[in-house]
């Protein structure tokens, strides 16, 4: 049977919604980082993975062509929460969380090549002076916490580059990208991203209960972009080729589709 990585993020429940629906399926849950790992070992076959896990290992993988988890512009769900203004960082200890890969590379890159200031990164909360989180955990914080500076990173991203971001690739393994089950299920996640542009105003009352309003979750999905155009290639390139400098990959891949 199939096997399909699961990420139970606001940012995809769109299209989970209706994927989940289709009993045929298999599913596997974890967190961004833990799918990465799933799908390097080969308990999965095909999942949305952190953009820079395709990056490190793209011997492994081919890319599902025509659609990602990008943003054009503010994200509102990767964001540095700091006492200090982005300028001021420098020096500064910054909590990055475990969850995520590709949003610590960007942070280093927003940080290190678009600001030219150098943090102390951190996985100890208690002293940090800035935290990176993502997900559902950053998207409450973004629209209900009160901290001094909100450091969006797909904004700056786009502010210094003019180009969207993608922070998610759905990927599937070599072998698995090749078969007719992988063909039919590519067709079916395609469905389901397009689908759901129409049905969102039906899926705000899952997240009501953890203390996000209608309109907070329906201006979010505005946000989300689920596309791989040519402009979010483009932005995926010059992202890997940042990374590479950097030191967080071991080459400047090709981008290979299926």
């Amino acid at each position: 049977m199939f096997r399909i990585g699961y990420m139970e993020y606001a940012n995809v429940y769109p299209i989970f919604h209706y994927l989940l629906q289709d009993g045929s399926l298999k599913f596997k849950k974890g967190f961004p980082a833990d799918l990465n790992k799933a799908m390097r070992e080969g308990d999965i076959d095909v999942s949305p993975s952190s953009s820079i896990e395709y990056a490190r290992n793209s011997g492994l993988y081919r890319v599902v062509s025509g659609i990602s988890v990008s943003s054009v512009g503010p994200v509102k769900s990767v964001n540095v929460f700091s006492r200090f203004k982005v300028e001021e960082l420098g020096g500064k200890k910054i909590y990055f969380t475990r969850e995520s890969n590709t949003s610590t590379v960007l942070c280093r890159i927003v940080l290190e090549k678009f600001y030219g200031v150098n943090p102390v990164y951190t996985d100890s909360l208690e002293d940090a002076d800035a935290e990176l989180l993502i997900g559902d955990k950053a998207l409450y914080a973004y629209y209900n916490r009160d901290c001094g500076h909100i450091i969006d990173l797909g904004a700056e991203w786009y502010s210094f580059t003019g180009l969207p971001f993608v922070f998610a690739l759905w990927i599937a393994g070599r072998k698995a990208s090749e078969s007719q089950e992988f063909a039919v299920f590519a067709g079916r996640l395609k469905k389901c991203a397009a689908d759901s542009a129409g049905g969102r105003a039906g899926l705000v009352h899952k997240y009501l209960p953890y203390g996000y309003t209608a309109e907070q979750m329906l201006d979010y999905w505005d946000t989300i972009d689920y596309r791989l155009t040519d402009r979010h290639i483009e932005g995926l390139r010059l992202f890997y080729e940042k990374a590479f400098e950097i030191g967080e990959t071991p080459c400047n891949p090709k981008i290979e589709f299926c």
